[in-house]
């Protein structure tokens, strides 16, 4: 029953970081389009971690709109929690 509970927790915790992630590359590419022309946009597909470490600082300095750097880097953090407590979980005592 606790490998089950704790295989629970662990995929619930990768398909938290994977949907935050995924959603934070969505985002930062919206902000690269409507930034840059669309020629340089599909060339950002190259650079791609210059532009997903850039691009949520330049939303919330430029915009105001910090939501991209919450989903990028603070989205893991629920996913974490989660590893963590499925790793408590199967422990052997």
């Amino acid at each position: 029953m606790r490998k089950i509970l704790s295989m629970i927790f662990f995929i619930a915790g990768g398909l938290s970081i994977a949907a935050a992630g995924l959603y934070g590359i969505f985002l930062s590419f919206q902000v690269v389009f409507s930034v840059f022309p669309a020629w340089f946009a599909y060339l950002s597909f190259l650079f791609f971690p210059f532009v997903y470490g850039i691009a949520p600082f330049y939303a919330g300095l430029a915009y105001g709109d910090w939501t991209l750097f919450f989903i990028s880097y603070l989205g893991v953090i629920p996913g974490g929690i989660l590893f963590y407590l499925g790793s408590i979980i199967s422990e052997d005592k």
